[in-house]
């Protein structure tokens, strides 16, 4: 799970004010006919998450119209608030998953909970993918658990790093901070594993909606490479985030 307080720091004025010009334009169109992304941005979520995933949101095919919500958001959590979103991102963040439930709040996840179990779309990267479960929100039954140390895992420590993975059959690269290996629960779709074939990226169904989870980091940019001195033999591609969207947006 991330934790990224200097992230912003490698990045310059520009590319920053850039990304606050993107955000604001979300919050102020209320014409825009695009589908509404609603994004975590708060304790539970790291510096940079919600606006890294914002970014690829906004780039997927569905072209969302990225709104923010949080303790110290315009928006808060509420039933009013998800009822007109397509979306629901839960972000990474740090290691305390308990705490991270707790500053969300009792009334918050029991309205996202009722928001997906209605037929909305729930979307969790690492520590999103931890809280989609107990303690959290409740929408994955099974056991979600770090990959780190897991049997015949490659994956020795928390610092972050790039992993292999295979997505879609393919042999692919991909950060990984501490994410979560998730639960080959009934109905699950998966999309990823780890090379001990732990599942790494997977979608869920709960009541009439969708959840969609991943363990690595798909949606991590060029930024979070650098901060690490970090090489992906990739390339740093985003059609792995593309991917996981599409299958939890998938009718």
């Amino acid at each position: 799970m991330r934790s990224r307080e200097s992230i912003f720091v490698v990045l310059s004025l520009v590319a920053s004010s850039l990304v606050h010009a993107a955000a604001a334009d979300d919050e102020t169109r209320g014409f825009d006919s695009r589908p509404v992304a609603l994004v975590y941005r708060g304790p539970a979520a790291c510096d940079g998450c919600p606006e890294t995933i914002a970014r690829r949101l906004r780039e997927s095919e569905h072209k969302f119209r990225v709104l923010y919500v949080g303790p110290a958001e315009k928006r808060r959590i509420t039933p009013a608030v998800l009822s007109g979103a397509a979306l629901y991102v839960q972000p990474g963040g740090g290691q305390d998953i308990p705490g991270a439930a707790a500053s969300i709040g009792k009334a918050s996840i029991e309205a996202v909970r009722q928001y997906v179990s209605n037929g909305g779309r729930y979307l969790g990267i690492c520590m999103g993918a931890y809280l989609a479960g107990d303690p959290g929100f409740g929408l994955v039954a099974g056991q979600i658990d770090s990959e780190v140390d897991r049997p015949r895992s490659t994956l020795q420590g928390i610092a972050d790093t790039v992993t292999p993975v295979v997505w879609r059959g393919k042999k692919r690269w991909i950060y990984f901070q501490d994410g979560a290996m998730l639960p080959a629960a009934p109905g699950a779709a998966v999309l990823a594993t780890y090379p001990n074939r732990d599942i790494a990226a997977a979608t869920y169904h709960y009541g009439k909606g969708r959840v969609g989870l991943v363990g690595p980091h798909p949606e991590a940019d060029e930024s979070w490479y650098r901060e690490y001195g970090l090489r992906n033999p990739d390339g740093v591609l985003p059609d792995m985030a593309y991917d996981l969207i599409n299958a939890t947006m998938k009718p």
